[in-house]
């Protein structure tokens, strides 16, 4: 089964999301092929500049957003996977998901992320709850 996530201007796949493919870099001069996620959009070969020591993967943002009163923009929340696989520290090797909710990035692991989601769901049922509540409340 293939669940599709909405992305900022496009869609992914989780059928997509799975395997690696071999593409195009230029890391630290060099030129050379490197297995890439297929979630990753970044373009390795893009910076002629980029050391090895710097390589990670980023995937599309997913954002949450609000109809915000008196506010442009409601952007509330935003998340990508990453992937650091020459980091120094162990868990960035594998895939991760950043979260950032305006107040700096956090990073999760896949499981944290798994219980996250399950987390906002909740949440959102509590929202729903409360807006009822209101409804059912009438204007004091």
């Amino acid at each position: 089964m293939s669940t599709t996530v909405s992305t900022r201007g496009s869609e992914i796949s989780t059928a997509t999301l799975q395997a690696p493919r071999l593409v195009p870099a230029v890391l630290s001069g060099a030129r050379m092929h490197i297995d890439c996620p297929r979630w990753c959009v970044v373009d390795h070969a893009a910076d002629p500049g980029a050391l090895i020591e710097d390589l990670s993967h980023e995937s599309d943002y997913v954002d949450l957003e609000a109809s915000i009163v008196n506010k442009p923009d409601g952007l509330q929340l935003f998340a990508r996977l990453g992937l650091d696989p020459l980091s120094a520290d162990p868990w960035r090797q594998q895939p991760f998901l950043l979260i950032d909710g305006g107040s700096g990035p956090d990073d999760l692991t896949l499981d944290a992320a798994d219980e996250f989601a399950d987390s906002l769901v909740g949440f959102a049922a509590q929202i729903r709850e409360l807006a009822r509540a209101a409804r059912d409340g009438g204007a004091q």
